[in-house]
Order: C-alpha cells, then structure tokens, then sequence
C-alpha cells in the first residue's frame, strides 16, 4: 500500500507518495491558484495524482488515503474547512470535494499539526513523546505532542500559539486582534512593518540593503540593517527575538516537553534565532524544564507537511 501526502499552501501544493513507513517514492508540485474558489486545486491535484500512480505503476486500490496539510481553521474529523485566510475559503467541505474527486479515502490536518506530527514521527521528534514544535514563517504556527499523541483540542485547533497574546492592545495582528506573538515575529507583519518605513524615508540603511526595492525587503534585510544601525529595524528586529524567546520560554514552562522543534523560513534564513531563543529559556522557562528540554532545528524542511499528513494516517 501507499501513500499520497498533500502540503496545500497559498501559491503552491506539494504532492508527495510515500510508503506506510515514511519513505518518498515520488514527489510533485503544482500551483495552488485557488483563490476563494477550492474546484481548480481539487481538479488539478486529483488529476497530478492520477500522474503520479501511473508513471510509478501504482494502481489506485493500491493507494491507503490521500492525506492533506493545510493552512487555516479546520475541524479534521468533518473535513470542513471554517476558515482560511490566506486561500479566502470559508465553510469549504474540502474533504468530500476531494474524496469525490479522486475516489478513495481523504484525511483533513492543520498544516502546522501535520508538520509537527511528520517531526514527532520521521524527523527531529522521532524517539521522545512529549514535543512542541513552532514553525516561523510569513506567520508563527504551532504543533503540539503529549503522551505520543498529536494534541487537536475539541474542534482541531489547538497549537496556534502564533495568536496568544505578546503585548495587550499592541499591534494588530491579520487575524484581527491585537497584540498576538505572530504580530511581532512572523515574517510577513515584521516585512510589512519595515517596508512602511523604508518607504517614508525612514530607514535608508535598509532601503539601500535592499538596493533600493521595497520588494526585496525580508528578515534576513531587516536583521542585517539592525546590526547596521537602522533604527526601525532595531526595533522590529529586538520585538521579533523578543516575542520569539518569550513565547518559546512559554511553551516550556506550561508543557515540560522533552524536545522543543524550531522551524520555518524565517529561521532558515537567520539561524542565530535558535540561540537567541535558547537564551529566552535560560533565563524566562522554568528551570527545570529548561534543563530537561533539548532544542532543536527542524530536520524535514518543506517536506514535513506532506510527510506528517500522510503519517496522521495510522492515527485514524
């Protein structure tokens, strides 16, 4: 039997056949080009399926699910998609349109549950049973473990720890509050904060970083001209580590897990966060907590979605 794990994010889905053990057989990418409308990724994905089990000579009994990552508010026992900001789907039975579509059985995770599942199973988790993984990257997801088990809560969204609350009242948040961690260290608000200033002329140190292209701002610019002396992408910068080490420091003191993953796009492109955060849980987690939990890098990259969806399989 095999496999299809499924990363369905705003601009691109990756389509991966695995075996029941973890190992990729194949792999494939499509544009997700689904924008408030679910029926053009349905049809294209179920149509690079069908690609994929032929040029591997798989036939479809031969397929256990088709497993799915993907971002937003969603309840993975209905399938029912409530909301997803970045794809503009509300109330989208994504599960039967899928299932309709390709014939055989469809499971439902939150990207960053699958991700942090596909750690615990096949990457930087595998061995321990208590985990918290948090994902950096146009926003902060997280993905919670206890006892072996993928913590969902009652309607599958437990592990947004990106919208619990840094600053009462501070800065607006895309989810619509006010104040949340993600607001301050997620990569598209931080990118959004600088570029305004760049903008209106007051941070010429990372206009010219970024030789001159507002476009080409990102964490990697904005840390550099803080090292440099800018003095919005000081603050930017300092609230970004800030918020990252606190909530981190958080996450180890209310949950004592053996392993705390870190991951995501804006810690590929600046990796001394990993230390910063480290020094967040010297000095702000719970002592003991902090001598017990190791903190690691991610070890399964842009794969762990795909990866950790299909392996969220045995767990139905």
């Amino acid at each position: 039997m095999i496999r299809i794990g499924m990363d369905i994010g705003a601009t691109k889905t990756k389509i991966l056949m695995l075996t029941p053990k973890g190992e990729i057989i194949a792999r494939s990418k499509i544009p997700t080009d689904s924008d408030a409308d679910p029926a053009p990724i349905v049809a294209r994905a179920a149509a690079e399926i069908v690609n994929l089990l032929r040029k591997n000579n798989v036939k479809r009994p031969q397929v256990q699910a088709v497993a799915v990552g993907i971002c937003g508010f969603q309840n993975p026992r209905t399938g029912l998609i409530d909301v997803s900001p970045n794809l503009h789907w509300y109330n989208v039975p994504f599960k039967s349109l899928l299932e309709k579509a390709i014939g055989c059985p469809v499971y439902m995770a939150n990207d960053v549950n699958a991700a942090a599942w596909g750690e615990f199973v096949y990457g930087a988790g595998r061995g321990c049973t208590e985990m918290a993984a948090v994902f950096i990257g146009s926003g902060i997801g997280g993905g919670l473990v206890s006892h072996g088990l993928l913590v969902e809560g009652g309607t599958g969204t437990a592990g947004e720890v990106g919208h619990m609350i840094f600053r009462v009242n501070g800065l607006k948040c895309d989810c619509g509050k006010k104040g949340c961690f993600e607001a301050y260290g997620g990569g598209m608000p931080m990118e959004r904060r600088m570029r305004k200033a760049a903008k209106s002329g007051l941070s010429p140190i990372t206009l010219k970083l970024a030789s001159n292209d507002l476009s080409k701002i990102n964490t990697r610019i904005i840390r550099l001209a803080a090292k440099a002396g800018d003095r919005v992408a000081k603050t930017i910068w300092k609230d970004a580590e800030e918020s990252l080490a606190t909530l981190c420091a958080n996450l180890v003191s209310l949950l004592n897990p053996d392993r705390l993953v870190i991951g995501g796009g804006v810690l590929e492109g600046n990796p001394g966060l990993l230390k910063t955060i480290q020094q967040g849980l010297n000095t702000r987690a719970v002592t003991l907590s902090t001598q017990h939990v190791s903190l690691l890098k991610s070890a399964l990259g842009d794969d762990a979605v795909a990866m950790g969806a299909a392996a969220l399989v045995d767990m139905h």
